[in-house]
């Protein structure tokens, strides 16, 4: 699959899928609550968004034939 992700949506990806893993393991320990998502959701979601924005890749992008990265 070749990348469909541009670098400046790459590291935006990165950023959140950073912040939501810090929510996680906040929401984990009970320092925070979470309505309606677990930790473990939101573990998963942040895991989502880091590899997609490491390997620039997008399987939602692909299949609705979003290409946002310029030059692969």
């Amino acid at each position: 699959m070749k990348r469909n992700v541009g670098r400046l949506d790459a590291v935006a990806r990165i950023a959140g899928g950073v912040a939501v893993a810090a929510l996680a393991v906040l929401a984990a320990t009970g320092t925070v609550s979470v309505p309606v998502v677990s930790a473990f959701g939101l573990a998963v979601a942040a895991a989502v968004l880091i590899v997609e924005g490491a390997t620039r890749r997008c399987l939602l992008y692909r299949v609705l034939g979003i290409d946002r990265c310029p030059v692969d």
